[in-house]
């Protein structure tokens, strides 16, 4: 069984000190077999829920082209709190932290 979206990209963005939104887009597409601009969109949307309850954060930003359209990509990493939560939730053990 799969992780939930949210929980993949929580533990994809803590195994790193941070990751460009089209590399998480990228990386769950890729687990869970999708494809196309629905799916992209509906990563964005998680992305931004996770930010808004702070449990990531945005560090960088840039203008990128991406397929020919100017988009603004973000730069997340996990916050401590989202670390917190993570553990709470079974998502990360202390050795894994």
């Amino acid at each position: 069984m799969k992780l939930h979206q949210k929980g993949f990209l929580l533990v994809e963005l803590n195994s790193s000190a941070g990751l460009w939104d089209e590399e998480l887009i990228a990386r769950t597409l890729r687990e869970y077999g999708r494809s196309g601009d629905y799916w992209e969109n509906t990563i964005r949307i998680a992305l931004d829920e996770l930010a808004a309850a702070g449990v990531i954060t945005r560090l960088q930003s840039q203008l990128t082209t991406i397929r020919g359209k100017s988009m603004l990509t973000f730069f997340y990493a996990v916050t401590e709190f989202g670390k917190t939560r993570m553990m709470d939730t079974g998502l990360l053990t202390e050795t894994t932290r």
